[in-house]
């Protein structure tokens, strides 16, 4: 059930009528709710997947209690074990099996031996990584005695299942979204339902009116045959794919997060202008900031950080690990090596600087300018290896981009015009967007309606089709 899809429509305004106006006053019923609601919306891809969520949720919520039941070390050791262990074989099955037989196959056809391992049928099941990352954080943070288990098996199987944000983020901590679920818990955020429907409308414009628009009349070409365009195209290619992915996966949070706004819940931030960056480093802290942060807390520092054993194997482990996690294949293990070699690089001059007395150095007027721009030209090309497909669609489209022979640079008006919004909406002061935000939330009911009705208008003029989120795929 895709969020640009009829069916999403009108499955949201009867949960939104359920739970804000049926139930309203009925805490229990209004979680049953919530909970059937994100079952039927996941199995509205695929009826199976009910039973694997169910699964996951279930080993985790047993396996939370046992952790903190166990009297001594060896036994929280143990039922974390469990808990990790069934969780990431779960996720390792569906997601990486048949890559390490194809990698397997590979080797043995690379010994002059014949394959003998036949691949497996098994579907990916859509948001798997997600909501797997959430219920072992849950069981790690009540190992770490950051959280105490909850004792309703409602409560955090709609932790795990809630709809906005089950299928591609963001990562929900139960220290954030469980207290939520709380009977004497108070909404904190003022307007929740018109703050809701403006981050809703932002996220459909992100995706339709611009992430779409880029795919459709620059990127797809350009990654379909690189070797019939010139390398200032293919480059313009990489920067629109770098704007196409960040306004469909913001996109998406911005509609997660509006969509849980308006039932009553709050989702935290997950971007924060990555293309402002100033370096590797700090890319990643403001990137799918859910995600990073997860490697950084459970396993940068549960490697040992900064503080114990090598920091720069640490952060090594840490960047593969990011890459594996968006998708099975060799080229998402280069994108992790690549972002690890670079941020290690950027540790190593750090450290140089401390040694010498140095703090960590500042980017101020055109400086700052150009270091943004040559930090975002070195994602984009990265990006080369996530968009690709395989390394060997990387290595065509790289090598297309040496072909100065080659003049075929057709960019339209519209694809021009709108990598220019992207842009500039990207650029512009933060504090605009809460500004305009406000503004909406301060409008009479029947002018709220009228810009509604007028954003969908521009949506559905400027739509090329129902395309699913990038990010639905990891």
């Amino acid at each position: 059930m895709a969020f640009q899809s009829y069916h999403f429509l009108v499955f949201f305004i009867t949960v939104f009528l359920l739970v804000r106006v049926v139930l309203k006053n009925h805490h229990e019923a209004k979680k049953n709710c919530l909970l059937a609601a994100s079952y039927y919306f996941y199995m509205c891809w695929d009826w199976r997947f009910a039973g694997l969520i169910f699964s996951i949720t279930l080993i985790n919520y047993v396996t939370g209690r046992l952790i903190k039941q166990a009297d001594e070390t060896a036994g929280k050791k143990l039922w974390l074990g469990v808990s990790l262990i069934s969780s990431l074989s779960i996720l390792a099955y569906f997601k990486y099996a048949n890559f390490f037989i194809e990698s397997f196959n590979g080797l043995l056809i690379g010994l002059g031996l014949e394959p003998s391992v036949p691949l497996l049928s098994v579907i990916l099941p859509v948001g798997i990584s997600f909501y797997t990352f959430q219920s072992i954080s849950y069981s790690l943070d009540i190992y770490r005695n950051r959280l105490e288990p909850v004792s309703s098996l409602r409560d955090f199987s709609l932790f795990v299942a809630f709809f906005p944000q089950l299928v591609a983020g963001p990562i929900v901590r139960a220290s954030h979204f469980l207290p939520q679920l709380d009977k004497s818990f108070k909404e904190e955020i003022k307007n929740p339902v018109e703050s809701g429907t403006a981050l809703i409308l932002r996220g459909f414009i992100k995706k339709i009116a611009i992430a779409d628009v880029l795919a459709v009349h620059i990127v797809d070409p350009a990654f379909a045959s690189p070797s019939d365009y010139s390398p200032l195209f293919l480059m313009i290619g990489l920067y629109a794919y770098s704007y196409q992915v960040y306004m469909d996966f913001s996109g998406y949070t911005d509609i997660a997060r509006g969509a849980a706004r308006c039932l009553g819940y709050d989702l935290q931030i997950n971007f924060d202008r990555p293309y402002k960056a100033t370096s590797i480093g700090n890319f990643w802290q403001r990137w799918h900031i859910s995600m990073s942060s997860f490697f950084r807390d459970y396993l940068f520092h549960g490697l040992g950080g900064s503080r114990y054993g090598n920091v720069y194997f640490n952060l090594f482990i840490t960047f593969v690990a990011i890459g594996i996690w968006h998708g099975a294949g060799w080229n998402f293990v280069a994108y992790g090596v690549c972002h690890a070699s670079l941020v290690m690089y950027e540790r190593w001059q750090l450290n140089r600087r401390k040694r010498a007395g140095l703090g960590v150095k500042e980017y101020t007027g055109l400086h700052w300018v150009w270091r943004v721009f040559w930090i975002f030209t070195i994602v984009s090309l990265t990006r080369v290896l996530f968009r690709g497909g395989t390394l060997s669609d990387a290595y065509a489209y790289m090598e297309a981009m040496g072909n100065w022979s080659n003049t075929h640079t057709p960019l339209g008006p519209l694809a021009l015009m709108t990598l220019i919004v992207a842009i500039a909406l990207h650029y512009t002061p933060s504090q605009w967007t809460y500004e305009w935000k406000a503004v909406y939330c301060r409008l009479n009911s029947w002018v709220q309606s009228g810009v509604i009705v007028a954003t969908l208008f521009v949506i559905l003029a400027l739509t090329t089709g129902t395309a699913p989120f990038i990010y639905f795929q990891f």
